[in-house]
Formats: structure tokens, sequence, C-alpha cells
């Protein structure tokens, strides 16, 4: 294979690991915005089980204080605190979802980098053959110059030498 057809193979290999570090970056990207997506969820889970835990503490302390008064209106809040300790449950429960998705959104983003960073390597490890080639061309061109040079200087040296050069 000629120097020059190295060089292009070497370019068009170039451009299409460009293309594929790009496309991996892209991939990055999107698994971030999974991640950050997932991360946001949880923590609004997170704020809603606290609020419910906070509103189960109020009624608690109500009860707590002995500020009966009708017999409905004490049945209403035991409805009341049963049924937010039930969300809350429900909540806790899903939570442990949101968790498993970050944790499989981050094994995503994780995957992803790796792949950025082997096709990153794989790109600089052409782009360093691609100048390698280029510069082994350019010494050997100007090699030939400098014996072309050489060559055509000779004649001269031997007509102004009478020659003997």
């Amino acid at each position: 294979m000629s120097g020059r057809d190295r060089i292009t193979l070497l370019r068009r290999l170039a451009r299409l690991r460009a293309q594929r570090v790009e496309a991996a970056r892209r991939l990055v990207a999107v698994a971030q915005d999974a991640l950050a997506r997932a991360q946001a969820a949880l923590q609004a889970r997170e704020e809603s089980i606290a609020a419910l835990g906070r509103h189960i503490e109020t009624l608690d302390e109500w009860f707590a204080s002995g500020a009966g008064g009708d017999a409905r209106l004490i049945e209403g809040a035991l409805s009341r605190r049963g049924l937010i300790a039930d969300r809350r449950e429900a909540e806790t429960e899903a939570r442990a979802e949101d968790q498993r998705a970050v944790e499989a959104a981050q094994s995503e983003r994780d995957q992803a980098l790796r792949a950025l960073m082997r096709a990153t390597a794989r790109h600089d490890a052409v782009d360093g053959q691609l100048r390698r080639a280029v510069a082994q061309r350019a010494g050997r061109r100007e090699d030939q110059e400098q014996l072309d040079f050489e060559e055509r200087g000779r004649p001269r040296l031997q007509l102004l030498m009478g020659g003997r050069a």
C-alpha cells in the first residue's frame, strides 16, 4: 500500500472514529439526562414521604394534646391518619423502585462513559497513526526533493569544476 493510499485510508478511518466519538458523547448526554430525571423523581418521592410524615406527626400531636371534640371529628381524624399512613407506606415502597431506577440510570451512564472512553482512545490511536503517516510521507518527500536538488546542482558543479566533481 502506497503512502498516499495509507493516508487516505487513515483519514477515512479517523473520520469514522470521530463520528463514533460524537455518537458516544450523545449517548452519555442522554444517559446523564435520564439519571438526572431519576434522581429528581427520587428526591420528589423523599420530599413527599417527609411531608406525609410531618402530617402524621401533626395529627398525633393533636391526639396527644387531648383536644377531643365531637366523635365524628375524632373518627375523621383517625380515618385521615390511616389514609395518610397508607399513602406514606405506598410512597415508601415506590421509593425503592425509584432507587432502583436511579441505580439503573447510573449503570447506563457508566456504560456510556466507558464506551465514550473507548471510542476516544480508538480515535486518538488512528489520529496518531495518521499524523505519523503524514509526517513520514512529508519526510520522504523532503528527502526526495533534497536528492533532486543535489542531482540538479551536480552538473553545474561539474561544469564549474571542469568535470572533476
